[in-house]
């Protein structure tokens, strides 16, 4: 269930504008205000009450409702897409999986100065014809253990302790290909597509506090600590799914027309 939550969560929010300049969240009231509902709400009823008879209703005014209810109540407000994100191939191997890929490693780099750093792990089949089409999805534990492979950079921010291999919330070489099974590169290869994936803690560490990754850097001037609206980790993930996609895009080797975002 927690998969199929955050697949919401992901589909709803990535590549959605933000509406933090938006008066009508600001008219919703306090949780303890909320009418009470028995059983599953209808997606069909307006906030107001008033009930969704077109496309056009749906399009326009229901769905972006949702979303500024998913903010204000749940995943606060995502920021809008960096205006110039920057790329850089790091490491390449043509022969990756006995020959039958090719392997990427993808620095992404946003925000002001520096920025931060979203390094991103792409897979493509060798054996096909035209562009692949590709799965996208954030890895919990570092892109060193979703292949068996020692050229893998490992994550340098914060990983959980359960992550295999890890030591004093660092990763290890211990962990390398520890996630095969569950990301199955190697089947999506044989089946002509192509898979992407990042560690999570490179945009937000699952930890409280929210005092790296995304967060410092993109904090209102002169707060200490996040406001109530403002974003977590799950929303920052998909953000950064949205930071991924903006490099996928540029690939020759990929389908920009068929990305599927998967976790």
């Amino acid at each position: 269930m927690r998969y199929a939550a955050l697949l919401l969560t992901f589909g709803l929010l990535a590549h959605a504008p933000a509406t933090a300049g938006d008066d009508t969240a600001s008219k919703f009231p306090p949780p303890s205000e909320l009418p009470k509902e028995e059983g599953f709400p209808d997606p069909l009823i307006m906030f107001r009450g008033e009930r969704v008879r077109t496309r056009s209703q749906w399009v326009e005014e229901r769905r972006p409702e949702l979303k500024r209810l998913f903010e204000h109540y749940m995943y606060g407000v995502m920021l809008p897409a960096p205006s110039s994100p920057r790329f850089n191939v790091e490491r390449e191997d043509r022969k990756c999986l006995d020959g039958k890929a090719t392997k990427r490693e993808i620095t992404i780099v946003f925000g002001p100065a520096d920025g931060q750093k979203l390094q991103l792990l792409l897979v493509v089949p060798n054996d096909r014809k035209g562009p692949a089409p590709v799965f996208v999805g954030a890895n919990f534990y570092g892109n060193h253990t979703a292949l068996k492979d020692p050229s893998i950079a490992l994550p340098t921010a914060w990983v959980p302790d359960r992550a295999p291999g890890s030591k004093d919330n660092h990763a290890t070489e211990a962990g390398r290909g520890t996630q095969v099974d569950v990301w199955a590169i190697d089947d999506a290869i044989e089946r002509g597509y192509a898979l992407a994936t990042f560690y999570c803690g490179d945009v937000a560490p699952d930890h409280p506090g929210r005092t790296d990754g995304l967060f410092p850097i993109y904090r209102k001037p002169g707060a200490p600590n996040p406001g109530p609206d403002e974003w977590g980790c799950v929303a920052a993930w998909a953000w950064g799914i949205s930071r991924a996609v903006d490099y996928l895009v540029t690939d020759r080797d990929l389908d920009r027309e068929r990305i599927a975002v998967v976790g």
